[in-house]
């Protein structure tokens, strides 16, 4: 068989979608399966629903996809295209049957960084192909979770070494990390000739997870890892318990009802926003901050005129703002929001 879906499957997660059409590719009509490639869609369809790889969700139910034409409303050609109305409705009883959870939150967008170990040497993987990062960018579309490469420029070649990934040095990987903007990062180191792969999960907050794999070549490695990511994907997209955003007083006694919903507190945490121009201003600034031993920073995000300091810290918002505000021509907007313009 030779076909391909060429509209895949973003649209599917809509919650007042009941069918959905799906268009395969005939590029051989001699050697074309139309049942496999109904199977295909319905597998394809359920694995974006759930974030659940194929093999993981019939393991405990062999049978999950069998009788698939029954999830189809219609099928048909147009041309070299075959044209799958699938029932998504059926398609979601019959998960829902299997136990298989569906999932219906958003998905969390990862930055992938990579090394490998080549003879006695790490090196990061440039914007070359790497068959490993291609699997997961593949795996991306398939369930609907964007991840996206580093552009592996200067900056960013400057900004991280693969002794610092191997180090674990989490601040250099959510530093270097900073000017993409993307909450979670997974980081790759790959060991061919041991058959090994070690990855690194980051979140925001700088902590991370770690974990080992095997697998006798770059596709063995690559399953592997596609599982832990969409494990932890699902994770990181479950809803957070909310935390009430206390009431605060700016400088002038005048009451605040509550900070802004970007600003959102969490127990022993502050968000600091900074407006800048000059991004050498910035670093002093960080580094101004860290200087305190009152204050850890847990992560930094850069964008082109703002960023974002995550501090760990018991002070209160008043000894906070007196910290930041000691910094060198630092103008105060509103509470935890300063400009360096």
């Amino acid at each position: 068989m030779t076909a391909r879906i060429s509209l895949f499957l973003a649209c599917l997660l809509s919650p007042v979608a009941n069918a959905l059409e799906y268009r395969v590719d005939v590029t051989e009509p001699s050697l074309f399966n139309v049942e496999e490639a109904i199977q295909n869609v319905i597998v394809g369809a359920a694995e974006n629903l759930t974030g659940i790889p194929v093999t993981q969700m019939t393991t405990d139910a062999p049978d999950l996809f069998s009788l698939s034409e029954a999830l189809v409303n219609s099928y048909g050609y147009d041309g070299d295209t075959l044209i799958v109305d699938i029932d998504v409705e059926g398609l979601k009883a019959r998960l829902k049957t299997a136990e298989i959870e569906l999932w219906e939150s958003a998905r969390p967008e990862l930055l992938i960084w990579a090394t490998e170990e080549r003879g006695l040497e790490r090196l990061m993987v440039g914007p070359e192909s790497n068959v490993i990062v291609d699997r997961l960018l593949a795996a991306s579309e398939r369930f609907g979770v964007p991840m996206q490469r580093p552009l592996m420029d200067l900056e960013d070649t400057l900004a991280l070494s693969p002794a610092e990934i191997w180090g674990e040095f989490a601040g250099a990987v959510t530093n270097a990390s900073a000017r993409y903007g993307l909450p979670h990062i997974l980081v790759i180191g790959d060991r061919p000739a041991r058959q090994a792969l070690k990855y690194w999960l980051y979140d925001s907050s700088g902590d991370f997870r770690s974990g080992d794999l095997s697998g006798v070549d770059e596709d063995a490695r690559a399953n592997a890892l596609i599982e832990v990511v969409m494990n932890y994907a699902r994770s990181a997209s479950e809803p957070q318990e909310a935390v009430p955003s206390p009431a605060f007083v700016s400088r002038d006694n005048t009451p605040l009802a509550s900070l802004q919903p970007q600003d959102t507190l969490i127990a022993g945490q502050w968000t600091v926003n900074v407006e800048y121009a000059d991004v050498i201003r910035l670093m002093g600034l960080i580094d101004h901050v860290e200087a305190s031993e009152s204050v850890l920073i847990q992560s930094v995000q850069v964008r082109a005129t703002d960023a974002s300091i995550v501090l760990k810290t018991d002070l209160p918002l008043g000894a906070t703002d007196d910290l930041i505000s000691s910094f060198a021509s630092i103008q105060f907007i509103s509470p935890l929001v300063y400009s360096l313009k």
